[in-house]
């Protein structure tokens, strides 16, 4: 999808762009292929969608970073692009996570997305405005994500805050919420339970794993001294807990799981023979 034309655009006092050329379709559209469209560009395309190309029929198995603008009114199938969505439980129909996005301080856009079936972290996201005078064009971008990554560091979070679980209260997972752990851009909040039944199994057989460790450890190695100065997370690892996180998630999801939090104790019972 490109731009044509260099007249003003419409909307200028809410999403900030000028001209085409302020928005810079072309870098935009390059980009669009590793993250998603930020609102303000959004709505400065969807508010001006006479200067880009609107498809008339559906496209078919688009590939990542595909964005593509229909007129929901005229092609009410446009979502029928030959890909596998996963569905609700009736099985028909497709399953969607609908929010809406903000401009400014204000709520502009609908946003409903959907994942792939056979590959969960293939996303479509389908835009339009809530503006009612132009709410007919939707713009629909197709991207191949790393989203389960930040569920899977969610789920680890609840895993380690179960009763089963406890975690220190100087732990690194314990967090500021003044202070954002994700980039908000690539989360998409209300899909982020769907993947917990797929990962639940996963999670479940490395923490049989961790336990099998510990029941095989030598006598040696059961003999731990409390050093008080072990026992507590300094403040420097509080500010880089999160960072080690990211480090080590490129070595697989089951290396993290195997390994103890730092501040995590296990209790260790010994019964005399």
């Amino acid at each position: 999808m490109e731009g044509s034309g260099s007249g003003r655009l419409a909307g200028t006092e809410i999403h900030g762009f000028h001209t085409l050329e302020d928005l810079d379709v072309q870098t935009m559209m390059e980009e669009a292929k590793s993250r998603w469209l930020r609102p303000n560009e959004i709505h400065a395309i969807l508010s001006n969608y006479k200067y880009f190309p609107i498809h008339v029929k559906p496209v078919n198995l688009p590939q990542s970073g595909t964005i593509v603008l229909f007129d929901r009114k005229m092609l009410r199938n446009f979502r029928k692009d030959g890909h596998n969505w996963k569905k609700k439980k009736d099985g028909k129909t497709v399953k969607e996570a609908h929010e809406h996005l903000k401009v400014g301080n204000e709520e502009r856009i609908h946003v409903y997305y959907a994942h792939g079936l056979d590959n969960p972290t293939f996303v479509r996201r389908c835009y339009w405005l809530l503006d009612k005078t132009l709410e007919n064009i939707v713009l629909v971008h197709y991207r191949e994500t790393k989203e389960i990554v930040t569920d899977i560091f969610r789920f680890m979070v609840k895993l380690q805050g179960s009763p089963a679980t406890p975690v220190n209260s100087n732990s690194c997972l314990t967090t500021d919420q003044s202070t954002p752990l994700l980039v908000m851009e690539d989360f998409d909040s209300g899909a982020a339970n769907a993947y917990y039944e797929d990962l639940s199994d996963s999670i479940k057989a490395n923490h049989e794993m961790t336990l099998h460790e510990i029941n095989t450890l030598e006598w040696d190695e059961l003999l731990v001294t409390n050093d008080s100065n072990d026992s507590a997370v300094s403040s420097g690892d509080m500010n880089t807990c999160f960072d080690q996180w990211n480090q080590k998630r490129v070595n697989g999801l089951s290396n993290d799981v195997r390994k103890p939090v730092h501040s995590f104790q296990v209790p260790i019972v010994l019964i005399p023979l």
